[in-house]
């Protein structure tokens, strides 16, 4: 129902303060109240200035008092420089400032300040409080260059008049075309994205360095051949002309205009990209994520939960991966899964290792299609926990025993950090866990404290995937949704991330959680944490002891005489 119709209290103020207006300002006239398209509270009024009259309609919006009205010309004409596409004038009270008590009559008089300001004697602007975002901005424009930091460095120190060949790296998303230029004059230029990569499509372009008053925006294709030729390069001006595609670049200090010229139904035509400099963001991560630049991990299971661990890994800086899974992506998995519809049908470490690159550009991503703790030969098996040795940091996201055993195996052997997580039956919540060595017990010693903790309430640790253990959920079961596999999967990164950024200065006083999504079994409210600490840590896979060492000598011995002589020396 019409907000007039409900607060008619308010609709006669609002009439009421117009009328009063009138009667004051001799400027304001023609007012007519009616209801206008979808029962909106519209009026119309005359504006006069000097010798002119400006016929205008305010249209209060549905929600009206806590959005404004729209002013526009009546005739549909365009009298102002602050005005939209559309008429709407951009006055004083806008959505952007706007408070229930502004009213209309607040409105008509601000129409009046800008009519009337950008008329007076002179040249009097009414000064803009209009900042658009880059978002509005570029909405209205397909074409879209990119300049980074480093290629607007090396075009400013182009001699002006000078033209050199370049390479353009282009791809089309969303109906939107982006650019950005990946070489200059042979040189590489760093981009928003590796070449190749992210379906990109690389063009070869021409720079023309420019003296800042030349124009750049707004050419034709003749108008572009014509300042080309008016700097003496003529090739670049008859290619400008020619039949064929090309990118042409407009370049001087501070500004840089990307023209592409191409042929559609033999009609030569250009179109001008909306530039979009780039500037250095500054500091996004912490500083202590430095120190993951160049590390790897190897991920144990890319499902639902694995899958969000990669991806969160990859914005934190670990820019090489190990990816274990056998499993193929189906549509039952869109509903918890990083992965998304053009996934279906392939290995999941295939579809991550290309989610990988799109969030990145740039990954190093070993896959591996094995169920680690599967069916498999002893030698691939091996192979795949070699991959998973030159790993900086393990993560089990499986929640299986089997592979589990395998990862605590290459983690203590290698002396690496093991990470692992799982989310419990329904999403009621989840358990993380980490160890590192010499700082925690070692893994499998972990995870039979942790099991014991459970125990020790009365919770059994493994149960019946079947079987609902905590007497049914309001429906009469509980499904895990993707906001709660989420939840654990980002404490698990912030563990993988923690055990190489901070090393001797963790932020996790606990290296085990249990964390509450919800109320029920165990958890007495949502975000409920319960820490488990294990004691007993000692020295990861001490080194051998001299008894050790004979007996191992010994054992050589046996099986490859071979290989030594009686000396211990290389057998000839």
């Amino acid at each position: 129902m019409a907000w007039w119709v409900t607060d008619p209290g308010r609709a006669r103020s609002e009439q009421a303060a117009v009328a009063q207006l009138a009667e004051g300002a001799g400027w304001l006239g023609g007012i007519r109240w009616y209801v206008g398209d979808g029962l909106a509270l519209t009026v119309d009024f005359d504006v006069a200035h000097g010798a002119e009259t400006f016929p205008l309609t305010m249209t209060y919006a549905a929600l009206h008092p806590h959005a404004p009205p729209r002013i526009v010309p009546r005739d549909g004409g365009r009298l102002s420089g602050h005005q939209y596409a559309d008429g709407q004038l951009c006055l004083e009270y806008r959505p952007d400032n706007w408070v229930p008590d502004v009213t209309g009559a607040m409105l008509i008089e601000s129409a009046h300040r800008l009519i009337s300001g950008e008329r007076g004697e002179g040249d009097r602007r009414v000064p803009s409080a209009h900042h658009a975002t880059l978002g509005q901005r570029t909405r209205g424009q397909p074409f879209r260059f990119l300049l980074m930091p480093q290629a607007e460095r090396r075009l400013a120190c182009l001699p002006k008049g000078a033209s050199v060949e370049a390479l353009v790296s282009e791809r089309m998303r969303a109906q939107t075309f982006v650019s950005t230029l990946v070489e200059v004059d042979g040189e590489a230029i760093a981009g928003a994205w590796e070449p190749g990569t992210s379906g990109s499509d690389q063009f070869p372009a021409r720079i023309v360095s420019l003296d800042p008053a030349e124009p750049k925006r707004g050419l034709t294709v003749e108008r572009l051949a014509a300042t080309l030729e008016a700097l003496g390069l003529l090739e670049d001006a008859r290619r400008v002309r020619m039949p064929g595609s090309m990118h042409v670049v407009l370049a001087s200090p501070g500004d840089v205009v990307v023209h592409y010229v191409y042929d559609s139904k033999g009609v030569r035509s250009v179109v001008e990209y909306q530039t979009l400099p780039v500037t250095d963001p500054g500091r996004r991560l912490p500083e202590a994520y430095d120190a993951l630049r160049g590390k790897a991990v190897g991920i144990v299971g890319t499902g639902s939960l694995g899958s969000k661990v990669a991806v969160t890994l990859a914005r934190a800086g670990f820019g090489r991966f190990v990816l274990i899974d056998d499993d193929v992506f189906l549509p039952g998995n869109l509903v918890r899964n990083e992965l998304g519809l053009a996934a279906i049908g392939i290995h999941k470490v295939d579809a991550l290792a290309a989610r990988l690159a799109a969030v990145r550009g740039k990954v190093e991503v070993t896959k591996r299609r094995v169920p680690l703790g599967g069916q498999e030969s002893s030698g691939t098996t091996e192979s795949v926990l070699a991959d998973l040795a030159a790993c900086d940091v393990i993560v089990d996201a499986t929640a299986d025993p089997h592979a589990f055993n395998f990862c605590a195996a290459v983690a203590l052997r290698n002396r690496r950090p093991l990470v692992w997580g799982e989310v419990f039956a329904g999403g009621i919540g989840g358990l993380v866990a980490r160890v590192r060595p010499d700082l925690e017990p070692e893994p499998q010693a972990a995870r039979g404290r942790i099991a014991a903790w459970f125990e020790a309430r009365g919770i059994p640790v493994h149960t019946d995937p079947g079987a609902d253990p905590y007497g049914g959920g309001p429906d009469g079961t509980w499904v895990a949704d993707d906001a709660e596999v989420g939840a654990i999967a980002a404490h698990i990164a912030r563990f993988a991330t923690d055990a190489l950024a901070r090393p001797a200065d963790t932020i996790f006083p606990s290296p085990a959680y249990v964390v509450a999504l919800r109320a029920g079994w165990m958890f007495d409210a949502p975000f409920e944490t319960w820490p488990i600490d294990l004691p007993g840590a000692k020295e990861w896979s001490p080194e051998a002891t001299t008894a050790s060492a004979e007996e191992s000598l010994a054992l050589i011995r046996e099986l490859m005489p071979s290989v030594v002589d009686d000396d211990d020396q290389p057998a000839a």
